[in-house]
């Protein structure tokens, strides 16, 4: 069946999440008649690059009518305007601000979760996080084998999920350190990442509970599995520039031998299972990789019906991935 091409916007095209989605949308061969790149002023005179061709990005107040799909790729608090106007102007919207997360009138959808054909049809949808879609495709076949009892785990997040500017600062503090400057004054995260790992950047106003992005984390992983798992998590920035992994303790309800879990997950979409006996996989491993990959699935000794394993992902391509994919399965695109 032929598609006539899409009118596709990418809000935040010039960013690290943005430019990833433009990257998707020309590696699946995704049918783009027009591509409206749009970015804040500080991209005014900047292009982007689509199947060999550039088009430069537009700035300021951009119409969106007449858009078929538009992938909403800034920041959670420059989301809402965005939102708005395509609600105006009925444009599909998949976002991935994260902004709309936490909406129950808003589905959280992954592609290889099989959404409904009545979530797709919303006309907003929201991507989920990259660090949390890593987990949610992780977790997801166990818990329909062997049912979840309860994970606990630690995220380790690269400076890339803050953007170009975390990027950005971990670059000019290791020049500074290494040249025995004084470090910048922070302005992306709550202190010096350089050469440092620091859990919840983010302060919490209740100091004895999850601070608010390790809870929305939780959310969406158990929006997404269907199902609220106890589910305790601690993230922490680490001082690299892309991927993600996640260090993972589950207790299943039925037993769950760690061989039939390698070859669970093997059978899993979007999930690449690492060889036991090999080192990894590292977070550098998984960068540029639209899938999960899963190592080091063992008994945990402390728990009677307790795994463990390692996932790392790179949560900027995954989410741009699935963003793509999810666009795909709304119009029938196939895969």
């Amino acid at each position: 069946m032929a598609h006539r091409g899409h009118r596709v916007a990418v809000v935040g095209a010039t960013g690290t999440l943005g430019s990833d989605v433009v990257e998707v949308l020309g590696e699946r061969d995704y049918p783009v008649a027009e591509l409206v790149p749009v970015a804040s002023d500080g991209s005014l005179g900047e292009a982007v690059e689509l199947h060999g061709e550039s088009r430069a990005v537009l700035t300021g107040d951009v119409p969106l009518r007449g858009v078929d799909m538009v992938f909403l790729c800034v920041p959670g608090e420059a989301a809402a305007p965005w939102i708005k106007q395509c609600l105006e102007a009925s444009v599909p919207c998949i976002d991935l601000s994260g902004s709309l997360a936490g909406r129950d009138d808003v589905p959280v959808l992954a592609a290889d979760l099989q959404p409904s054909e009545a979530a797709l049809r919303q006309p907003l949808i929201s991507g989920p996080p990259g660090p949390a879609l890593a987990l949610a495709l992780g977790l997801a076949p166990l818990h329909a084998r062997f049912g979840l009892r309860r994970v606990l785990g630690t995220v380790l997040e690269s400076t890339s999920g803050a953007g170009r500017e975390g990027i950005r600062t971990l670059e000019a503090e290791v020049v500074a350190l290494f040249n025995q400057e004084e470090l910048p004054e922070p302005t992306v995260f709550a202190g010096p990442i350089a050469f440092d790992c620091v859990p919840e950047l983010e302060h919490p106003a209740d100091r004895s509970g999850p601070g608010p992005a390790e809870a929305c984390l939780v959310g969406v992983v158990q929006r997404l599995l269907g199902d609220a798992v106890p589910t305790s998590l601690t993230r922490v920035r680490v001082p690299t520039f892309a991927g993600c992994g996640a260090s993972l303790a589950v207790e299943t309800r039925e037993p769950a031998d760690p061989e039939l879990v390698r070859e669970l997950l093997l059978k899993a979409p979007a999930l690449e299972v690492w060889d036991p006996d090999a080192a990894g996989p590292s977070t550098r491993d998984a960068v540029a990789r639209s899938t999960v990959l899963v190592g080091r699935v063992r008994r945990d000794a402390s728990s009677s019906g307790g795994l463990l394993l390692w996932l790392s992902a790179d949560p900027v391509r995954l989410a741009a991935s699935n963003a793509v994919r999810i666009a795909e399965a709304r119009f029938g695109l196939g895969t």
